[in-house]
């Protein structure tokens, strides 16, 4: 069982390819044979290291709620992880919660970093208190899978009229989100990161925020999201200096599945021209 000890910690990884390039990504879990872990595959082939966030399934669990210091901990973790392994400079990508990791990465740590590929990351708008709306509804779900499937539902746009193969891919992965959350502990479910940056009160501080950002940074959005929404995302796309933002019309929250091969295929281009450049 890959299982690496930093510190205070004991994180879970996997590791993929093989290639020239690295790729490190955190989440809470990964979806086996799917983004990020297919990068490691063509048309890609990078080396891909999956980390499980401190908390979370085979890492150390916490007990304890870390207020607004769970993204700068998931950082600090990813930092260590690269040091421990002596991994050279690599490309960071995060799914959501896991993007937030990697916004923290950049400014704490942009020497580790070559590149960041935020997917449905866009630090959230600063209306509706510190903690997203459908955060505070999966915590107060629990294990119920009715409410569970409620709330995960709102995440995804309506099936294209007629699409039978459009309406079983959507089942497919909603039933895999609320298994997931259905197989988590108790100290897992009460996890709530927060909002990152809290300290940006308004739209506006967050934009100067992210302005500090000087890691090339990519951008894939879905503009049908209810978590991040695309005018988060656009804020982020025009405040970090050079970014790069890709907004899918029909997609939501769940773009890397919905549309993984596009997806992959931007991160290519991306990453060629960092490689190259």
């Amino acid at each position: 069982m890959p299982l690496i000890r930093l510190g205070d910690v004991e994180l879970y990884y996997e590791e993929y390819g093989g290639g020239g390039t690295v790729v490190v990504s955190a989440q809470m879990a990964f979806t086996e044979g799917r983004y990020p872990s297919r990068l490691a595959g063509p048309p890609t082939g990078y080396h891909v290291y999956c980390l499980q966030l401190r908390g979370y399934g085979r890492s150390t669990h916490v007990f304890e709620d870390l207020g607004e210091r769970w993204y700068p901990t998931w950082a600090e973790d990813v930092h260590r992880f690269a040091r421990a392994l002596g991994l050279p400079r690599f490309v960071y990508t995060g799914i959501s919660h896991g993007a937030g990791v990697g916004w923290y990465l950049a400014l704490a740590h942009p020497e580790d970093l070559l590149g960041f590929v935020s997917v449905v990351g866009g630090p959230h708008d600063r209306s509706g208190g510190d903690t997203s709306a459908a955060r505070r509804a999966q915590i107060e779900a629990g294990r119920d899978p009715e409410k569970l499937r409620q709330i995960l539902q709102r995440g995804l746009p309506p099936d294209a009229e007629g699409d039978p193969d459009t309406k079983q891919r959507r089942e497919a992965l909603l039933q895999r989100r609320i298994n997931r959350f259905l197989a988590m502990s108790d100290e897992e479910l009460r996890i709530n990161p927060r909002k990152p940056f809290p300290e940006a009160r308004t739209d506006a501080e967050l934009a100067r925020l992210l302005s500090r950002v000087e890691v090339p940074t990519l951008l894939v959005a879905g503009m049908r999201d209810h978590i991040i929404s695309p005018e988060a995302s656009l804020r982020a796309a025009t405040s970090v200096p050079g970014a790069v933002a890709v907004f899918f019309q029909d997609a939501s929250h769940w773009v890397a599945e919905e549309h993984e091969e596009a997806v992959i295929a931007h991160v290519k281009v991306f990453v060629d021209r960092l490689v190259v450049g």
